[in-house]
């Protein structure tokens, strides 16, 4: 029991520093955007690939904070149906939610993979302006994905337990 304690107290830290990156992440998107508003309308001389690196800072910092936001039961959720029930209801409903989220994110994890791989292998470069290749952006997809999987793993179980508690 203590190694599966020490490997849940390392996954929390894991997911706390990759919350600080993905948050590093907004403050290059917010210099980036401020010096392409400077440039473009005082200079005269636009930067194109703000827009660009904008997009893939937005889906970076998506998938590096979503399981640390599961984990803080911060997405958003419809709090007027759940509230009205009673708590061992709560926990069941949360539970199977939970494994929806695990169903989802296994396929997300498994086409994002597959998608990875190949635009790795057949080297395909994004259709924009700075044409580079697309796999490094595209494999934060299965990369997050997995993450929020373990994490709907952890809240499934503590739900499910918290119900059956409740029950007795």
């Amino acid at each position: 029991m203590k190694l599966l304690g020490r490997a849940a107290a390392t996954f929390d830290h894991a997911l706390n520093i990759l919350l600080y990156a993905a948050a590093g992440l907004i403050l290059v998107c917010l210099v980036a955007v401020c010096a392409e508003v400077l440039m473009r309308y005082f200079l005269n001389r636009p930067l194109i690939w703000v827009v660009e690196v904008t997009e893939y800072t937005i889906l970076y910092t998506t998938f590096l904070a979503a399981a640390r936001l599961l984990k803080e039961e911060g997405h958003v959720k419809i709090e007027l149906v759940v509230d009205a029930l009673k708590p061992r209801a709560q926990a069941l409903l949360n539970a199977i939610t939970s494994m929806l989220g695990i169903v989802v994110c296994l396929v997300l994890v498994f086409f994002g993979t597959w998608s990875t791989v190949v635009h790795f292998r057949e080297d395909i470069p994004t259709f924009t302006a700075m044409e580079i290749p697309k796999w490094p952006f595209l494999m934060i997809i299965p990369f997050g994905s997995f993450l929020l999987l373990i994490q709907f793993v952890r809240r499934a179980y503590e739900y499910w337990e918290k119900a059956v508690r409740i029950s007795k």
